[in-house]
């Protein structure tokens, strides 16, 4: 199983146990990431990751979208 697969599975299990039967269809992956460097300090950065076949334009669109809905707190 390839790496969008599992993610796929995955994010499609936690639909079906909390949402209203809605299937998952396009998606981007937004989170920071953190690591202790070799000087023993928290580097942190963050990473975006989107289906290798999406177009650019769903994935601009789907983080348009999050961001309006994170201003008025609808999720």
């Amino acid at each position: 199983m390839s790496a969008e697969q599992k993610i796929r599975a995955a994010v499609q299990a936690l639909l079906d146990e909390h949402s209203d039967g809605w299937n998952l269809g396009q998606f981007v992956i937004a989170m920071g990431l953190e690591r202790i460097d070799s000087d023993g300090r928290l580097e942190s950065t963050p990473w975006l990751w989107s289906p290798p076949d999406q177009p650019d334009w769903m994935t601009g669109g789907l983080l348009d979208e999050a961001m309006d809905m994170r201003s008025l707190n609808r999720h």
